[in-house]
């Protein structure tokens, strides 16, 4: 795992009772460390992690429905690593980037991983959206870019097949 880069910039902004976003957290991996930072952690995802924390929000539903839910809480810390490649692009751009834009606090960030280009071989769950590092950055043009790659590498997937992997990453900073 690269905590030096994307994840340490993610970890380093955690600070206790922050309120930390997890878009699509799966078994739970990084919303566990937003927590051991002493983050608030509201954990989005059909199958969501299945440990308790006093800390920890779960909300066991679809990315899509969470945001309509009409929600008013506002995040720190706005998490979605390896998710948005499988919503609807349209969905995306047009509802949950501006969702993020109004749920952030002041100064919040937003990190942001996801594939530029269908992995080799291509994943039994077929990707909806490709996102290259520029169109995430112009997404997000006016807050401050902090960190923003891509990268192609060599990874296991959920069933344990290897695949290479083409991964745009962005941290922006919303501006005041």
């Amino acid at each position: 795992m690269d905590i030096q880069g994307f994840f340490g910039i993610c970890l380093d902004r955690v600070e206790p009772d922050c309120k930390v976003l997890d878009l699509g957290s799966g078994d739970g991996e990084f919303a566990q460390m937003f927590l051991e930072r002493g983050a608030i952690v509201t954990a989005v995802d059909i199958n969501p992690p299945k440990f308790k924390d006093s800390n920890l929000i779960i909300e066991k539903m679809k990315i899509e429905d969470f945001c309509a839910s009409n929600k008013i809480d506002k995040y720190d810390l706005i998490f979605a690593r390896n998710i948005i490649q499988f919503l609807d692009k349209s969905w995306v751009l047009e509802t949950l980037f501006p969702w993020i834009e109004n749920h952030l606090t002041p100064d919040g960030l937003v990190a942001i991983k996801t594939f530029f280009q269908e992995s080799e071989p291509p994943l039994t769950n077929r990707t909806k959206s490709l996102y290259e590092r520029k169109e995430l950055l112009s997404c997000f043009m006016a807050w401050k870019e902090l960190y923003s790659e891509e990268v192609s590498r060599f990874d296991f997937d959920m069933d344990g097949q290897a695949h290479k992997f083409f991964i745009s990453s962005l941290i922006a900073q919303k501006s005041n």
